[in-house]
């Protein structure tokens, strides 16, 4: 879709004959800076209270695991969460959910520079 909307915005060849109908086209999917992620989820949380809410009152009574299970915080990369390239991540939270572990996943676009997740 990306590379559809700049053909069809700045390729002379393809806006002079109209080849690609730039308003059909998906909008672009801004990922926040940073975040909290589960493969699950439907959505990316900006704090650890709405996670929380979710993840307590949504996902544990699905998975079985104890509201007062001990947790488990894992740093991400961004990348591999905006590419879809999380497989890895994926079966790495399934399986510490399998033994009962409470899990939240926290990404940054960069380390560096980052505010803390409240």
């Amino acid at each position: 879709a990306m590379l559809m909307r700049v053909a069809g915005g700045y390729v002379p060849s393809v806006v002079a004959m109209n080849m690609i109908d730039v308003k059909s086209i998906m909008e672009p999917v801004v990922l926040p800076d940073m975040g909290i992620w589960h493969p699950c989820a439907p959505q990316i949380f900006d704090s650890t209270q709405e996670y929380n809410e979710w993840y307590e009152n949504v996902h544990l009574p699905l998975v079985g695991v104890a509201k007062d299970a001990p947790s488990v915080g894992v740093v991400l990369q961004k990348s591999h969460i905006a590419t879809k390239d999380d497989g890895h991540y994926v079966a790495m939270v399934q399986e510490f959910e399998r033994r009962g572990a409470r899990v939240l996943c926290a990404y940054t676009g960069g380390l560096d520079f980052s505010m803390p997740l409240t």
